[in-house]
């Protein structure tokens, strides 16, 4: 195991990430997000998503992992998303790997708006959603800052 983490690192220093690549940290595989100016990974995303899950079931599911610094995205986290969105979708397809808030899905983020209402990501925004809503299009994928 360390010796994969060991490679990531010496692949970071030698050639930089991009927001799509794929990295492996503790067992959980992730998609880089954003990068910082040098090209190091800022921010990445679980490639392991569950599907209609309320926002209390999608905050405990993010906060299980066993590396516990993965969290459930707050909203600031889920714009940055948002913002790579396409480039990372591209970068996921051509690996085989499942896109993110692609056609009706949405995401749940940390982030309450009212006491009964969660903001929450989807193909037109984030916007605020009852927290409660069980339904095949609310999902779920944990969130790393490194």
């Amino acid at each position: 195991m360390l010796l994969g983490l060991t490679t990531l690192i010496f692949i970071s220093c030698e050639h930089g990430y991009a927001p799509g690549d794929i990295l492996k940290i503790d067992g959980t595989k992730g998609v880089v997000v954003e990068v910082s100016p040098d090209k190091k990974p800022l921010l990445l995303m679980s490639l392991d998503e569950i599907e209609n899950v309320d926002a209390d079931s999608a905050y405990r599911w993010a906060s299980s992992f066993s590396d516990t610094s993965w969290h459930l995205p707050s909203k600031s986290e889920m714009e940055r998303v948002k913002k790579f969105k396409t480039l990372i979708n591209i970068n996921l397809e051509k690996k085989g790997e499942k896109p993110i808030l692609k056609y009706h899905t949405f995401y749940w983020t940390q982030t309450p708006c009212s006491e009964s209402h969660t903001y929450a990501c989807g193909p037109d925004g984030i916007g605020c959603y009852f927290s409660t809503n069980y339904s095949p299009y609310y999902r779920a994928r944990a969130v790393k800052t490194m």
